[in-house]
């Protein structure tokens, strides 16, 4: 059982939790972390999603995931980073870039510029089925024929990626 924090409209936390898939009563978000990692060739960090995957089975995204109750959001980012793509990455050099909110979730986006390279990666079968490098272009073209990412989203993924 996977129990999640929930948080109201103002994105504060309410003091409550539930389990991962219960439905959520208007004003009631769950909070999720995204990482956008940037490797120091310029390139992204891309994944595809597990064919097994419930949801987008098989689709390309960012490293992402819910974020557990009584974690941070930088917890939740830094924890799928390790569990999903095996690594761990340098907390004082994540910087937060914008949330985002969706129907019954915050999407919080973290960012991190550090070395690695795909021989470092050591993904997790049931989350991941494939990784690849990608440039900040064609992050922005993924991003953009995402309908599971709001206009909102795509538009702040654009500013940061062009101020990073």
């Amino acid at each position: 059982m996977e129990l999640l924090d929930i948080y109201d409209e103002n994105g504060r936390y309410t003091g409550k939790t539930a389990e991962r898939g219960t439905y959520l009563k208007k004003g009631e978000y769950f909070l999720c972390a995204h990482v956008i990692l940037e490797n120091e060739d310029g390139l992204f960090l891309v994944q595809q999603r597990s064919d097994t995957k419930a949801t987008r089975p098989g689709m390309w995204d960012i490293t992402a995931g819910a974020v557990d109750a009584g974690e941070t959001s930088l917890d939740g980012a830094l924890r799928e980073a390790f569990e999903e793509i095996g690594l761990v990455l340098p907390r004082e050099q994540m910087k937060f870039w914008f949330r985002d909110r969706r129907r019954s979730c915050y999407h919080d986006v973290w960012y991190v510029k550090t070395a690695f390279s795909l021989s470092d990666c050591v993904m997790q079968e049931s989350e991941v089925q494939a990784l690849r490098l990608v440039l900040p272009e064609e992050l922005l073209a993924m991003a953009e024929n995402m309908d599971h990412r709001s206009d909102n989203y795509k538009k702040q993924l654009a500013q940061h990626l062009k101020n990073r």
